[in-house]
């Protein structure tokens, strides 16, 4: 298993791109993890239902 880095922007970037879940899933982790790496950098990260009024 290979380990993938973000920078602070790339991140933000990518969890304002597309939903958590199918981010999580693409490289391999739960949602959970993904949002508590996204506390640890201080991004926020998109309200629950912000996908679905999109």
């Amino acid at each position: 298993m290979s380990s993938t880095s973000f920078t602070r922007e790339e991140l933000y970037e990518l969890v304002w791109s597309e939903p958590m879940i199918k981010l999580a899933a693409r490289y391999g982790i739960s949602g959970n993890g993904l949002a508590k790496a996204c506390r640890r950098a201080n991004i926020p990260v998109p309200e629950r239902g912000y996908w679905a009024k999109q």
